[in-house]
């Protein structure tokens, strides 16, 4: 027989590479030799050639196969067994998008990570191939070294862990780098707290002209001087950062806070030079905000310091403008005040708010089940004074409240039910637009309604929430009442609309026109918040030109706020008394009157 002439099996010595390093990772530095050589490879290839290197931890390359599909390898740190020997590095290989471990793994298992990189890299290719997912080519071209289709064994690969030993580096794996990253170029770790307003403040700090940057290799930002052609991974602004770091690490608290200071202050003068016609005032929303961040106060739970901080500024500003410099004194006394003024307030809502809240929690509901009689005829009360705190039904009420000063108290009046006339509405019909008490809906209303009208569920009244907004509305009415006098005198209107409250705060803005901004929602009006709506225009404020000229009486701020309907202001005559003159209508108002509502329903003539 002849010999049938086979080619010889060649290895492959020339490998195409394609991968793309997202990330380098780091060196394992360790003080065992044993361990710390485990973190090394020395590879000799088909052509006799040995090369040498190290195994990075966090290490993650990235190969796009011909399918469409990208492939990624990662490191890490292996650590130690359970005999307590190193393990050395861990690989594991994941691929599509969403990172699926190959080979898969089961629910709460880690066996996709293996200290043996070839036994895993085998495993690998036998479920691409037992899958059919690859294709015939690309198993051919993965099967090869992982150390060199990875880029482990790759010569830039191995130059930029060297360099990373001694040059720190901003990476960036997303589309901008994050506060994370920063804090790692800065080498401050998230536990330093107190040194993370350093790594904000770099991260927005834009870059000097003619300074600009890329993402490079690794996703390392690379730094691009255009006048020169100079590359670098250093910051132009990274020494000025480092010193800020190493000082405030030895400085004390105040002597940090000095420095913020006078940087946001420096921060305000430059934007001033930029913009010359549009500059806004120092004294503004942003500022403020800033200011408070950096005594260590949130406005959105702790607004009631926010005329303190108007006024630091200030105090800030004009020695700044003086010396280019913030007086620590400044800084101790404002330190100081604010303080003491959080502790006021803090004092005051445990003092008054749970009070008040556990009030409405528990009395609110025995009102509106109608289990509260009236403190004057012992009927069932439907109205509750928010000044007199008295339970009142609405006849008495009116008959109380009509001289004097209760002419202009806050009632909080619930609805009456539109059947028996005697209980509190519990439930708004949406078909027929009536409120009713669930007895009446249950027994009485259902059964007089079509069978498209029982499928529409009613809406539950909350009172709850109604009872908080009506007392916050005496409340600043009060307010107000007592501050009229000092609103007619110009100096001091601004004193006033300082302490509108804890949420709505007033501010000028570069063309000097007052706003309001609320720091809990970020909004902003023109509108003052304490207005009042008007009973013809809802939302509107009243037509008040002449302060000196006011007439407490008339002004809308002051009258009295009445809940008469649901969600509404005004509705009308109440229907006991409209029952009352006219019998008639009381038959109407029961059953049948719900066919207004009906759909193309043509009137008769």
């Amino acid at each position: 027989m002849e010999e049938v002439n086979k080619a010889p099996h060649k290895p492959k010595s020339d490998i195409v590479t394609k991968f793309k390093v997202v990330r380098y990772g780091e060196r394992y530095l360790s003080e065992d030799l044993a361990e710390q050589k485990l973190y090394c490879f020395r590879h000799q290839n088909a052509e006799l050639k040995v090369t040498e290197g190290f195994i990075p931890i966090h290490f993650l390359s990235m190969l796009w196969l011909d399918e469409g599909q990208p492939l990624f390898l990662q490191t890490r740190c292996g650590g130690f067994d359970e005999f307590g020997y190193p393990v050395g590095p861990e690989y594991s290989i994941s691929w599509k998008a969403e990172r699926e471990p190959v080979p898969p793994v089961g629910i709460g298992e880690d066996v996709s990570w293996l200290s043996n990189l070839d036994d895993l890299w085998i495993a690998a290719l036998n479920y691409f191939e037992r899958k059919n997912s690859l294709s015939e080519e690309t198993l051919d071209y993965l099967d090869a070294d992982p150390f060199v289709l990875f880029g482990l064994d790759d010569y830039v690969t191995q130059q930029a862990l060297r360099k990373l030993e001694k040059v720190p580096a901003l990476m960036c794996e997303g589309t901008a780098s994050t506060l994370e990253e920063w804090g790692y170029y800065l080498r401050i770790p998230p536990e330093e707290t107190a040194a993370l307003w350093i790594v904000e403040a770099f991260a927005e700090s834009e870059l000097p002209k003619p300074w600009t940057c890329y993402k490079g290799a690794g996703s390392i930002v690379c730094f691009f001087r255009s006048d020169t052609g100079m590359v670098t991974w250093k910051h132009p602004f990274y020494d000025y950062f480092r010193q800020m770091r190493d000082f405030c690490r030895q400085a004390i608290p105040e002597q940090v806070i000095q420095v913020r200071i006078t940087r946001l202050l420096w921060e305000y003068e430059s934007s001033r030079i930029e913009t010359e016609h549009y500059q806004e005032p120092l004294v503004s929303p942003e500022y403020v905000e800033k200011l408070a961040k950096i005594f260590g106060y949130d406005l959105k739970r702790e607004g009631c310091i926010v005329r303190n901080l108007r006024a630091l500024l200030k105090v800030f500003a004009r020695t700044y403008r003086a010396t280019q410099d913030v007086d620590m004194n400044d800084v101790l006394v404002g330190a100081e005040t604010l303080e003491r003024d959080t502790a006021k307030y803090v004092e005051m809502k445990e003092e008054w708010g749970d009070a008040s809240k556990l009030e409405a929690e528990f009395l609110l509901k025995d009102l509106t089940n109608g289990k509260i009689t009236c403190v004057n005829c012992e009927t069932t009360a439907l109205c509750y004074c928010l000044e007199c705190k008295d339970y009142l039904c609405l006849e008495c009420y009116d008959a109380l409240h009509q001289k004097g000063g209760r002419l202009y108290h806050a009632p909080f009046k619930l609805v009456i039910c539109a059947l028996c006339l005697d209980q509190p509405a519990k439930l708004h019909c949406n078909f027929t637009d009536k409120h009713l008490c669930k007895r009446c809906y249950a027994f009485e209303h259902i059964k007089g309604m079509p069978p498209d009208g029982k499928e529409n569920p009613p809406r539950i009244i909350e009172y709850d929430k109604q009872y908080m907004r009506y007392a916050t509305f005496a409340k600043e009415r009060s307010e107000l009442r007592a501050s009229m006098a000092p609103l007619d005198q110009d100096e001091e209107v601004d004193d006033y609309a300082s302490v509108l409250s804890t949420d709505w705060h007033p501010f000028y803005d570069s063309r000097g026109v007052k706003y309001y901004h609320n720091f809990l929602t970020g909004e902003r009006m023109r509108q003052s918040p304490r207005r009042v709506p008007t009973t013809t225009d809802p939302g509107a404020p009243p037509d008040v030109k002449d302060k000196s000229h006011r007439n407490t009486e008339m002004d809308p701020a002051l009258q009295p706020l009445h809940l008469n309907g649901f969600n509404s202001l005004d509705t009308g005559l109440r229907a006991c008394k409209e029952a009352a003159a006219d019998p008639n209508k009381r038959g109407r108002m029961r059953y049948g009157h719900y066919r207004i509502n009906m759909p193309n329903e043509v009137p008769e003539q």
